[in-house]
Parts: structure tokens; C-alpha cells; sequence
């Protein structure tokens, strides 16, 4: 059992919902695969981050690979860049962004642009920009979702975010984070930048199409997560595991281009909640003839919770559930299902509520929890873990663990 399944469903954790019975999304959902790997290893909780941390993708990512946020990250914007294959450069500042949709007076009627898919027209026309000599990238991601480089020197990505997260209220300004002349330089581009993303999207005709149709027009880019590429030790160097990553949404290909793993193109897999999780699961096992470790990454569940739909949520868990009956009786591996982080489906968004974490395989010591949810984990074995904790309990039962002392 020197192999490694690290399965992550985004957002599947939730809190209890009254029209389920009091229940979570994951607990009222029929998930007999996920339960036969509960009995076949242990569970616990676990704060990814830290307890009382509201985490994001990228952070609880981070954490779960064992790599300290504190140290390493330096904005979402590089990994969004990377995971879109876009160039990026140690002088560069890259972004992550929405297609958005702003009345005249930039006033957010909908920060997804009524969650707009198939937007790389739309990226295309910003796209090779040039402002005070800076030239602007620009790439679309799954759906709403686009990245945005700003390569040249005199830069730096310690500066605000234009979207304000919420809707009905102005964007905002870019400011300068730090006291410094390359900050200011770089958040006067990012304003400009802005501006010009509207004066181009307004009158572009895909949009005068969509408002034709009745649809809302993906007419300005809202900006957050600027940063500079980080300095990573390599998956490889930090843990002698050779790695493979399977994603559909750029940010978790870019977390794993970034620590060196190899992206394995799946052709079905969206991001969303229609992605062909079997396929995934297939390729995963395929995969693991040749690498040590390969990290799957499943996001449906957090968009249907972002959404406010918990019945949705609830059936793409069960949807993820049987994707992983080829699962049950490989004892060849070490199967490990987690969650970046809890998304409230009343709130619809992030809380900093532990997710279950499972470890399933062969001669382990198993506990007597027999279902896979929140409250259940809480008596399992596995304890109370922070999300730094993941990665050396991994190692250490797949026979890597260096030895402390002598």
C-alpha cells in the first residue's frame, strides 16, 4: 500500500438544514460507497487551516498539501494564471477574475454575469492589452471565471481587490497595499485596466447578443487575488512522491502545476456540477499505475451551496458516491476523501466549520464509525486535525516517514 488516492470534494461539508431533517447535504444523502470506506478505515475532523479560519480554495489547498499558507502564498491570482496554462514570470503580478455584469455606474448587478459560460470571446478581446507600457493578459476560465497577468517589471501584487464580493454596491478602486511606488504603479493599471474592460465589453456583440436573448451581459472584469509567483518546493522534493493532479477548474490545475505535478487531461471533466466524475475516477486509477500520488479534485458541491441549492448539492454528493464504487476493494491503495472546506448552503458561502476527513486501506486501525458525514467524524479515531497535519499522517502510513531521533 505505497500508493496514494487524494480525493478532495470542494465545499462538500455543510451545516445542518432544516428542510433536511436537520441534517447536512451529506448526511441526508445515500453515500453506501463512502460508507464501506469509513469501515474499511478511520475518520476525524478537520479545521484545514486553522480553527476559526474561513478558508479559500487556494489557502486550504495549500494547507492540505502541507505547504503553510503563512510562508507560501502570496495571492490566488498566480495559480488561477497557471492552472489556465497562461505564461508567468517572477516579475509578473497575475489575478484571478469574474465577467460581471455593472449597470452605467458600475454599480454590481451580478458578479457571475448569471453564471456565463464559454466567455473566451470575451477574453480575447482584452486580451494583449497594453497599459504605461505594462502588457495585459487575459484568459477565461470555467465559466464566469478568467485570469489576468500583468507582465513587466516596476510591479507588485500588494494591492486591493476591485470586486467588493457582494452585489448591489459599487466596484471598487485598486490601491496600493504597501508604501511603495511599484504598488501605486500597479493599481493605477489595474484601474485603468477596469475601465477599459467596460468600454470594450459593453459594446462587444456577443453581449449585444445575450441582451438581445434577455440574458445579463458579461460587461466588466472584476479583480482579486493579485500576488507574484511563489517560491514552492516542489511535491517531489518535499515529499519523494511522484504526482499527478486531475481537475477541471484552473485554480487546482495551477496549484498542482505549481508543486510540479503532472495535470492529467480528463476531456469530461467541467469543473462544474455536469463533470464526468467517473471518468475521473477511471483515469485516477489509470494514472496510479505509474505515479505515487494523484490528487483528484471534485467541485460541483460548492457551486450548487454557493447557489443556495442544497437538493442540488445533496444529489451531486450521491452522484460522487457511486463514481467511487471501483474504490471499495482496492486495497492496493490508501484512499483518502476529504473537503478544502465547509460551504454553507443557507449562507452560500465559506464558513470555518471542520470537514470530514477519511483515510481508508489496508491493515489499518480502523474505528467503529460506519458513515461518512460531519457529525459522524467527530467520534472517529482520527481525531481533531489541523489540515497541516494531513500530509505526514499520509506518509507515515505509506512507510515514508523520515525518523525522528535515532
Amino acid at each position: 500500500m505505497d500508493k496514494v488516492l487524494f480525493i478532495v470534494c470542494d465545499g462538500m461539508a455543510d451545516r445542518p438544514i432544516s428542510q433536511l431533517g436537520a441534517k447536512t447535504p451529506l448526511e441526508a444523502a445515500n453515500t453506501p460507497n463512502l460508507d464501506k470506506l469509513v469501515k474499511k478505515g478511520l475518520i476525524g475532523l478537520m479545521h484545514v487551516v486553522g480553527i476559526g479560519i474561513r478558508p479559500g480554495s487556494d489557502v486550504a489547498h495549500l494547507s492540505l498539501f502541507g505547504y503553510d499558507p503563512k510562508i507560501y502564498y502570496t495571492g490566488r491570482g498566480p495559480f488561477e494564471a497557471a492552472g489556465l496554462g497562461m505564461k508567468i514570470s517572477a516579475g509578473d503580478v497575475a489575478l484571478r477574475g469574474n465577467f460581471a455584469t455593472v449597470n452605467t455606474d458600475f454599480k454590481i448587478i451580478d458578479r457571475r454575469a448569471g453564471r456565463i459560460d464559454h466567455t473566451d470571446t470575451l477574453a480575447q478581446a482584452l486580451n494583449n492589452m497594453f497599459i504605461n507600457n505594462i502588457n495585459i493578459s487575459v484568459a477565461s476560465g470555467t465559466g464566469h471565471r478568467a485570469a489576468v497577468v500583468l507582465h513587466g517589471g516596476n510591479l507588485d501584487g500588494r494591492i486591493s481587490d476591485t470586486d467588493p464580493h457582494k452585489n448591489n454596491i459599487k466596484i471598487l478602486k485598486s490601491y496600493p497595499l504597501v508604501k511603495n511606488d511599484y504598488a501605486k504603479h500597479t493599481a493605477q493599471i489595474i484601474n485603468q485596466f477596469i475601465i477599459k474592460s467596460y468600454k470594450i465589453l459593453s459594446t462587444h456583440r456577443f453581449n449585444k447578443k445575450r441582451v438581445a436573448e434577455g440574458n445579463l451581459p458579461a460587461n466588466i472584469l472584476l479583480l482579486r487575488g493579485a500576488g507574484k509567483l511563489p517560491k514552492l518546493p516542489s511535491f517531489k522534493e518535499k515529499y519523494g512522491l511522484r504526482a499527478a493532479c486531475i481537475a477541471g477548474a484552473g485554480l487546482y490545475k495551477g496549484i498542482g502545476r505549481l508543486l510540479g505535478m503532472d495535470v492529467i487531461k480528463v476531456p469530461q471533466a467541467t469543473g462544474k456540477p455536469d463533470s464526468n466524475i467517473k471518468a475521473k475516477m477511471k483515469t485516477a486509477l489509470e494514472v496510479l499505475r505509474t505515479y505515487d500520488f494523484t490528487f483528484v479534485h471534485i467541485k460541483g458541491a460548492d457551486v450548487l451551496a454557493e447557489d443556495g441549492n442544497y437538493l442540488g448539492k445533496k444529489k451531486f454528493i450521491e452522484k460522487i458516491d457511486l463514481a467511487l464504487a471501483p474504490l471499495i476493494n482496492r486495497e492496493d491503495l490508501l484512499i483518502v476523501v476529504t473537503a478544502d472546506h465547509t460551504t454553507s448552503s443557507i449562507l452560500k458561502i465559506h464558513t470555518a466549520d471542520p470537514v470530514p476527513v477519511l483515510i481508508a486501506g489496508k491493515n489499518l486501525h480502523t474505528d467503529n464509525v460506519s458513515i461518512f458525514g460531519e457529525r459522524s467524524a467527530a467520534g472517529g479515531k482520527l481525531g481533531h486535525i489541523i489540515g497541516g497535519h494531513l500530509m505526514p499522517i499520509i506518509i507515515d502510513f505509506i512507510g515514508r516517514a523520515p525518523l525522528t531521533g535515532a
